[in-house]
């Protein structure tokens, strides 16, 4: 589908501006909203939830096979990076999610991991660039399947419809 094309080459590009500044917590803002985004994209109607969240998650991102961590853990720590700017969540905090703690490059996961540990807290460590990785498999993923099923297309193209456009403007 179009629209979900050019909104995922659109988000990695602000993602990959972020990051190439180093404003990884805003590239992470960024990156959770998106996916907030297309998962309310496959609702009829109503504002996006956490089941929402969770269910794009996992059917398209695939988070255990290729981030070490759940859905639901990365709905966890969406909630904490998005309304307070940490790791930590309500759901960390109750027991019910790791917390999720980003490394900016792959060789840093194993430094990262031993401050897990060395610390002794219920962390896993995501490398940011897997995360990204991950969403733009997953978005790639959800347009293919909105191909190939007609009256989900339609669905989700209802409601995208709504989406915020720009018009550049006139001289």
């Amino acid at each position: 589908m179009i629209r979900i094309a050019e909104f995922e080459l659109q988000t990695l590009g602000a993602v990959s501006c972020l990051m190439k500044a180093k404003h990884y917590v805003q590239a992470l803002v960024v990156l959770y909203s998106a996916i907030d985004t297309l998962a309310w994209s496959t609702r009829t109607s109503g504002d996006v939830t956490r089941t929402d969240f969770c269910r794009w998650v996992a059917q398209y991102m695939e988070p255990e096979l290729r981030l070490g961590c759940t859905a639901k853990e990365l709905y966890s720590a969406r909630c904490g990076l998005v309304h307070s700017g940490v790791a930590e969540s309500r759901m960390s905090r109750e027991g019910s999610a790791a917390e999720i703690w980003y490394a900016t490059a792959s060789k840093s996961v194993p430094v990262l991991q031993a401050e897990v540990a060395r610390r002794g807290v219920t962390a896993k460590v995501v490398c940011t660039t897997d995360l990204v990785a991950a969403f733009a498999d997953g978005a790639m993923r959800f347009g293919e399947d909105l191909e190939s099923n007609e009256a989900r297309q339609k669905e989700v193209a209802d409601r995208i419809r709504r989406w915020l456009a720009f018009v550049p403007m006139v001289p």
